[in-house]
């Protein structure tokens, strides 16, 4: 931290204050020199409290809660936690696969890995033996009043916590919901039922590739009927192709996005996560969707 706040620190020192959120890429003006070559990087409001904390008033006890906390909300610290809670001591070779599986690791590079691992073992997050090659959960999951997390991973054998990371995204939605999959399935109705709340958003859009069965409009008809009871506006649009610019699928809500599975892979448990993600074009995909009512 004290390099790259001087501008003195390496490529390494970089990639890690950007995993923190330490730091950030700084976009110079253009035509600079700094354009030419790199963006620049610039501390966080946590980056700053931190290097105050640590370099400046030298408060450790403080520096270390900052990054505790900085840890805890890397994407790969979550997927780790979530990934092996409950299990006992598991291989680190085990965990590395874990990681690499889901993007967030390198499995060519088993050092790095086992860094962490070393700085998460003196935070309490994991008990991590050098000697048995071993690593456990010993730190619980973050509560669910805690900010929610960048990344919930789907695993085949949690069938339970799947489905969970599908109803806490949609119930942390504010405003409004906007869904948009390829092939949204009727069954999105249910979680979007059970977690709809007219005291936090009042309105849902729902926008697919493929046009509903008559079985999927008439539970679509319902569930619109029942959310304008409670003061809920429901719609849902189709987009075909070659209109449709996207293939992921997407929950955008106020300030807010995912990058999410398919229904089918959530309900399967098929390797894949909810990520935290820009919010994409949401709006401009709505315009060339055509509502369901007028097919």
């Amino acid at each position: 931290m004290k390099r790259v706040s001087l501008k003195r620190g390496t490529k390494q020192d970089e990639e890690l204050l950007l995993q923190l959120r330490f730091a950030r890429r700084k976009q110079p003006e253009y035509g600079t020199l700094a354009w030419a070559l790199a963006w620049p990087l610039e501390l966080t409001n946590d980056g700053r409290a931190f290097d105050d904390a640590s370099n400046v008033y030298g408060d450790q006890a403080e520096a270390e809660r900052l990054l505790r906390e900085a840890y805890l909300r890397m994407p790969a610290t979550q997927a780790l936690m979530q990934g092996l809670h409950g299990r006992g001591s598991v291989p680190v070779d085990g965990a590395l696969h874990l990681l690499a599986r889901h993007g967030l690791a390198d499995p060519q590079q088993p050092s790095k890995f086992r860094s962490m691992l070393s700085v998460l073992n003196t935070m309490g997050v994991v008990s991590y033996s050098v000697k048995l090659q071993t690593v456990r959960i010993v730190a619980p999951i973050p509560d669910k009043d805690d900010p929610a997390p960048a990344l919930r991973v789907v695993e085949p054998d949690r069938p339970y916590s799947n489905v969970r990371h599908l109803r806490e995204t949609l119930r942390a939605c504010r405003e409004f919901i906007w869904w948009a999959d390829p092939h949204f399935e009727r069954r999105g109705f249910e979680p979007l039922n059970d977690e709809a709340d007219a005291t936090k958003i009042n309105s849902i859009r729902i926008l697919s590739g493929t046009r509903p069965s008559a079985g999927d409009l008439k539970d679509y008809e319902r569930f619109k009927e029942e959310m304008a009871a409670l003061g809920i506006a429901v719609e849902y649009r189709i987009v075909s192709l070659p209109d449709r610019e996207w293939h992921d699928r997407y929950i955008v809500t106020s300030g807010d996005a995912w990058n999410v599975p398919p229904l089918g892979a959530v309900a399967k448990g098929s390797y894949s996560e909810f990520s935290k993600t820009t919010a994409p074009p949401f709006d401009r995909w709505w315009e060339k969707g055509t509502p369901i009512e007028d097919l």
